[in-house]
């Protein structure tokens, strides 16, 4: 039995009716006949029945004994949503239809599977979903998964996105118990390729390698322990600081007061800080350089006042101590005038690190370097077809000296009608410039006559934990973002917006792992030939690459698991919903 599509014109149209055939043996021969006309496919689309008959049928068909289906870290990725209540959360706000066979939050929480286990473009969604235990686990047909009514569930999704985000990040908080006191903020692009023209979310705009392109903006906030708990979208030509601006009324919408909110040198402006402050919350945040606090630092502090502290970040932590990073700091009453009718109390951290001091002179002495090159270049050419006269001497050196402006002294002149150039190291200058150097400053408005630098230092250096969250958004081996196969900015919008939700799931599943073993170092096998390493989201989810199930005549039947797969499901205390194969 098969369904038929039979072709039917009538004057200039032509409709399409949709039968259900049945075939038959009559005297030796096969032949066909309708058991039931199903109706006109344009009107069973329209009202979704014909996603009801499709999903019915997937519902009732089994698979057949000896078909193997892929678990991978399914059974890790249904626990965790399960605790965090990701559907009934979207469910609240995002009702079933009574024509739609699968729910909205059924397609939510199948793509975000998909995005977790095997991130898919949507048009393979389905493809995946079929030769996943996707059913099996969450009851979810893969053939009801067709990129039409993904499409449309992204653009339903899209108007209550920032409720649910708000609503999960307030669940990750009550069920998993995470520590929401501090959040680290950043903002990273996210660049895309074609037209999109008429976008207002897909727009040009500068991006961190300094080049202007399109992409779209997406704002993360991580707690301390690295969890990203909140992601969304935003037009690739906004400002950092309007982002910003945003994040801080709805942190104070959502959170009680006394957050604390860390961010890059974006935010590193007198007038953004003033606004966390007016906006409740308590901040720790490097300040830029056109606030001046060099010459602060210069004329009030000076390197003799810091202080040695004793910060030393994981990555060094099994250095011997004469290759490790070297800090001082020290914390100074950082009072500023701001036009309003009080005086705001700050601090500010003068920290100085020892890597940054060698970074420094290297990009220094590498731009001295290449002004020189250069300047060797044009006295070499002096006379001949680009610098016959002085003026176009001078125009190059406007090209060349900015980078090292007081650094290098140039003189210029004019001899015989021709041009001539001398030049040398200013080497005061470069001494005063290095006076500085591996120094920037912290400026906080947390509470405590107790308070240190080093407290200081140690708060704002978990900043890397939002970078870590935004790379785990963009690589190929995690949640793959990018590319984005689609052009209408609700899809887009969406699709950030359910990645950001696989986001919290991933960083979930790696803190409850690390919060089980405890003070261990690592986990056998996260590594290959059986090594052990530190639990991370992506090698605990590649620790599931490979287990299935197969359908056998005693029922589904799960692969033996091994001794790593077995001890995270303990850790993550994940019951077992089938039995193991016996060898």
């Amino acid at each position: 039995m098969y369904t038929k599509r039979v072709q039917v014109r009538r004057g200039d149209t032509t409709y399409v009716y949709v039968k259900l055939v049945e075939s038959y043996r009559e005297a030796g021969r096969v032949r066909q006949r309708v058991v039931a006309n199903l109706g006109r496919e344009d009107k069973l689309k329209a009202s979704g029945q014909l996603e009801a008959l499709a999903g019915a049928f997937a519902l009732l068909d089994p698979p057949m004994i000896g078909r193997r289906r892929e678990v991978g870290p399914l059974l890790v990725i249904r626990h965790v949503l399960e605790r965090l209540g990701l559907f009934s959360v979207i469910e609240a706000h995002l009702p079933q239809q009574q024509r739609s066979m699968l729910s909205p939050a059924e397609v939510v929480t199948a793509l975000v599977c998909n995005r977790l286990a095997a991130p898919s473009p949507l048009y393979d969604v389905s493809g995946w979903a079929s030769s996943s235990s996707l059913h099996e686990l969450f009851g979810i047909p893969a053939m009801l998964l067709n990129d039409d009514r993904l499409g449309r569930v992204l653009e339903e999704f899209a108007p209550v996105a920032e409720q649910v985000r708000s609503a999960v990040m307030l669940r990750a908080i009550e069920a998993f118990g995470v520590d929401a006191s501090r959040l680290h903020l950043d903002l990273t692009t996210l660049r895309v390729a074609g037209a999109y023209e008429g976008s207002s979310l897909v727009t040009k705009g500068w991006g961190p390698d300094r080049r202007v392109a399109r992409q779209v903006h997406a704002l993360t906030m991580t707690n301390r322990d690295g969890v990203p708990l909140y992601v969304r979208p935003a037009p690739g030509n906004v400002s950092e600081l309007s982002c910003l601006y945003e994040a801080f009324e709805r942190l104070a919408e959502m959170l009680p007061k006394g957050l604390v909110v860390c961010a890059d040198s974006a935010m590193g402006h007198i007038e953004s800080c003033a606004k966390a402050e007016d906006a409740g919350l308590l901040f720790v945040v490097p300040l830029r350089e056109a606030t001046g606090f060099r010459r602060r630092y210069l004329d009030e502090v000076g390197r003799r006042a810091l202080s040695p502290l004793s910060y030393v970040s994981r990555r060094e932590a099994e250095l011997p101590k004469e290759q490790r990073t070297r800090y001082a700091g020290t914390l100074r009453e950082f009072v500023v005038e701001d036009g309003s009718a009080r005086n705001r109390a700050w601090k500010l951290a003068y920290i100085w690190s020892s890597e940054e001091q060698t970074s420094v002179r290297e990009a220094r002495d590498r731009a001295l370097e290449r002004a020189e090159a250069a300047l060797t270049r044009v006295h070499n050419g002096l006379g001949g077809r680009y610098y016959k006269t002085k003026a176009q001497l001078d125009a190059k050196l406007s090209q060349i000296l900015p980078p090292v402006a007081g650094l290098i002294e140039v003189t210029t002149g004019e001899e015989g009608g021709k041009p001539t150039i001398s030049f040398s190291r200013n080497k005061a200058a470069i001494k005063q410039a290095g006076a500085a150097d591996g120094v920037y400053a912290l400026a906080t408005n947390l509470p405590g006559r107790r308070l240190t630098a080093g407290q200081v230092l140690e708060t704002y250096k978990d900043q890397s934990l939002v970078e870590l969250a935004h790379r785990n958004a963009k690589q190929q081996r995690t949640l793959r973002v990018r590319p984005i196969f689609l052009h209408n900015d609700d899809r887009i919008a969406s699709l950030v917006s359910i990645v950001g939700l696989a986001l919290v799931v991933f960083g979930l599943i790696e803190i409850e792992v690390r919060n089980s073993i405890g003070d261990e170092t690592g986990i056998k096998g996260l590594l290959p030939e059986n090594r052990a390493a530190r639990p991370t989201g992506r090698n605990i989810l590649a620790a599931f690459q490979g287990l299935g199930i197969t359908y056998t005549q005693d029922g589904i039947r799960l692969d033996r698991l091994t001794g790593t797969q077995r001890q995270l499901l303990d850790l993550l205390k994940v019951e077992i919903p089938w039995p193991e194969q016996q060898r």
